[in-house]
Protein backbone atom coordinates (compact mmCIF):
# COMPACT_ATOMS: atom_id res chain seq x y z
CA UNK A 1 0.00 0.00 0.00
CA UNK A 2 2.86 2.40 0.84
CA UNK A 3 4.44 1.79 -2.58
CA UNK A 4 1.11 2.50 -4.26
CA UNK A 5 0.70 5.74 -2.30
CA UNK A 6 4.30 6.73 -3.05
CA UNK A 7 3.73 6.11 -6.76
CA UNK A 8 0.45 8.04 -6.63
CA UNK A 9 2.25 10.96 -5.01
CA UNK A 10 4.91 10.75 -7.75
CA UNK A 11 2.20 11.21 -10.41
CA UNK A 12 0.50 14.02 -8.46
CA UNK A 13 3.92 15.67 -8.36
CA UNK A 14 4.22 15.10 -12.12
CA UNK A 15 0.93 16.89 -12.80
CA UNK A 16 1.96 19.88 -10.67
CA UNK A 17 5.41 20.18 -12.28
CA UNK A 18 4.04 19.65 -15.81
CA UNK A 19 1.46 22.38 -15.22
CA UNK A 20 4.15 24.70 -13.82
CA UNK A 21 6.48 24.15 -16.80
CA UNK A 22 3.65 24.28 -19.36
CA UNK A 23 2.65 27.80 -18.31
CA UNK A 24 5.59 29.05 -20.38
CA UNK A 25 3.79 27.77 -23.48
CA UNK A 26 0.26 29.02 -22.77
CA UNK A 27 -0.37 32.36 -24.45
CA UNK A 28 -1.74 35.03 -22.13
CA UNK A 29 -4.47 35.68 -24.69
CA UNK A 30 -6.01 32.24 -24.11
CA UNK A 31 -5.51 32.17 -20.32
CA UNK A 32 -9.09 32.43 -18.99
CA UNK A 33 -8.34 33.27 -15.33
CA UNK A 34 -6.91 36.77 -15.51
CA UNK A 35 -3.24 37.70 -15.63
CA UNK A 36 -1.28 34.56 -16.58
CA UNK A 37 2.13 36.14 -15.99
CA UNK A 38 1.20 37.18 -12.44
CA UNK A 39 -0.27 33.72 -11.75
CA UNK A 40 2.89 31.99 -13.02
CA UNK A 41 5.08 34.37 -10.98
CA UNK A 42 3.21 33.78 -7.71
CA UNK A 43 2.99 30.04 -8.32
CA UNK A 44 6.76 29.98 -8.89
CA UNK A 45 7.39 32.05 -5.75
CA UNK A 46 5.30 29.55 -3.77
CA UNK A 47 7.06 26.53 -5.26
CA UNK A 48 10.60 27.87 -4.88
CA UNK A 49 10.26 29.45 -1.45
CA UNK A 50 8.49 26.44 0.03
CA UNK A 51 11.57 24.45 -1.05
CA UNK A 52 13.88 26.91 0.74
CA UNK A 53 11.75 26.77 3.89
CA UNK A 54 11.28 22.98 3.81
CA UNK A 55 15.02 22.51 3.29
CA UNK A 56 15.69 24.67 6.36
CA UNK A 57 13.16 22.72 8.42
CA UNK A 58 14.86 19.43 7.48
CA UNK A 59 18.37 20.63 8.42
CA UNK A 60 18.28 19.22 11.98
CA UNK A 61 17.86 15.73 10.48
CA UNK A 62 19.86 16.04 7.27
CA UNK A 63 22.77 18.15 8.62
CA UNK A 64 22.83 19.81 5.17
CA UNK A 65 20.92 22.61 3.56
CA UNK A 66 19.29 21.82 0.24
CA UNK A 67 16.21 23.12 -1.50
CA UNK A 68 13.75 20.28 -0.92
CA UNK A 69 10.19 19.86 -2.13
CA UNK A 70 7.85 18.68 0.61
CA UNK A 71 6.19 16.30 -1.87
CA UNK A 72 9.55 14.61 -2.48
CA UNK A 73 10.03 14.11 1.26
CA UNK A 74 6.53 12.68 1.70
CA UNK A 75 7.01 10.45 -1.34
CA UNK A 76 10.30 9.10 0.05
CA UNK A 77 8.80 8.60 3.52
CA UNK A 78 6.00 6.55 1.95
CA UNK A 79 8.68 4.49 0.21
CA UNK A 80 10.20 3.71 3.60
CA UNK A 81 13.17 6.09 3.45
CA UNK A 82 14.24 7.79 6.67
CA UNK A 83 13.97 11.57 6.80
CA UNK A 84 17.78 11.78 7.09
CA UNK A 85 18.26 9.54 4.02
CA UNK A 86 19.94 11.36 1.11
CA UNK A 87 16.92 10.35 -1.02
CA UNK A 88 15.03 13.02 0.93
CA UNK A 89 17.39 15.93 0.47
CA UNK A 90 19.85 15.02 -2.28
CA UNK A 91 17.16 13.89 -4.71
CA UNK A 92 14.55 15.65 -6.75
CA UNK A 93 11.41 14.80 -8.62
CA UNK A 94 13.00 15.92 -11.90
CA UNK A 95 15.98 13.62 -11.29
CA UNK A 96 13.65 10.70 -10.69
CA UNK A 97 11.44 11.48 -13.68
CA UNK A 98 14.41 11.79 -16.05
CA UNK A 99 16.04 8.78 -14.37
CA UNK A 100 13.06 6.64 -15.31
CA UNK A 101 14.11 7.13 -18.93
CA UNK A 102 17.61 5.86 -18.13
CA UNK A 103 19.29 9.28 -18.06
CA UNK A 104 20.93 10.51 -14.89
CA UNK A 105 21.27 14.19 -14.07
CA UNK A 106 22.98 15.76 -11.07
CA UNK A 107 20.97 17.33 -8.27
CA UNK A 108 22.71 20.62 -8.98
CA UNK A 109 21.17 20.71 -12.47
CA UNK A 110 17.66 20.41 -11.06
CA UNK A 111 18.40 23.30 -8.69
CA UNK A 112 19.70 25.35 -11.63
CA UNK A 113 16.53 24.57 -13.60
CA UNK A 114 14.32 25.65 -10.69
CA UNK A 115 16.23 28.88 -10.12
CA UNK A 116 16.28 29.57 -13.88
CA UNK A 117 12.50 29.27 -13.98
CA UNK A 118 12.31 31.69 -11.05
CA UNK A 119 14.58 34.11 -12.93
CA UNK A 120 12.69 33.95 -16.23
CA UNK A 121 9.28 34.24 -14.58
CA UNK A 122 10.50 37.19 -12.49
CA UNK A 123 11.80 38.95 -15.60
CA UNK A 124 8.46 38.38 -17.30
CA UNK A 125 6.60 39.70 -14.25
CA UNK A 126 8.71 42.79 -13.52
CA UNK A 127 9.55 43.84 -17.09
CA UNK A 128 6.32 43.29 -18.97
Amino acid sequence: MRNFLGETLFWVHFVIVAFWYSLFFVPSSVWPWGDKIAFHFWLTIGIVFHQFIWGALLMPWTKKYRMVCALTTFMQLLRGKDIADPKNYNHSFTQELVGRTGVTIPHRLTTIITLSILTVVSIQFFFR
